[in-house]
């Protein structure tokens, strides 16, 4: 009798809840980093903040992908391109990079935050150039836009 009720007890005690997945909307905006990342203290931290803030107000997914060096800078802005990011973000890339990459990409909106002081650059219609200080407001205005154009799920 003993063993029946405590099989009984451990069958309806209460368990806790199963993670669920994270449903995302069928559109992303991915951030071009620095070699150190995401790291804390790095230009790309609050960056990156930003955009997870974004993420979790309106399910586009965000990602981030480190550069290994100023010489691979284009090339994986060019891979972004090819993810379809709907918002490529870049933090301490060469702004004529970032310029050439939004001129080769017309269909991709490119953000280039820059360090205070940085030289301004000529932008072009899909290239944005913001400051450090500018940057979060902007990026989830980026988001938020980019999930109010999303296709709907299921199409």
């Amino acid at each position: 009798m003993l063993a029946v009720a405590g099989v009984v007890a451990w069958a309806v005690w209460p368990r806790p809840a199963a993670p669920h997945a994270r449903p995302y909307l069928n559109v992303s905006a991915c951030l071009l980093t620095g070699p150190s990342g995401v790291a804390p203290g790095t230009p790309a931290a609050p960056v990156w903040a930003a955009m997870q803030s974004a993420s979790l107000a309106t399910h586009v997914m965000v990602t981030y992908l480190p550069d290994t060096g100023p010489a691979d800078v284009r090339p994986m802005l060019n891979t972004l391109a090819q993810r379809h990011c709907g918002v490529i973000v870049a933090t301490g890339a060469p702004a004529a990079d970032v310029i050439a990459a939004g001129k080769a990409n017309p269909g991709q909106h490119y953000l280039l935050v820059t360090a205070p002081g940085a030289a301004a650059a000529a932008r072009t219609r899909n290239t944005d150039i913001v400051s450090a200080a500018d940057a979060p407001g902007r990026i989830d205005h980026a988001i938020r836009a980019l999930a109010a154009n999303a296709p709907p799920p299921g199409s």
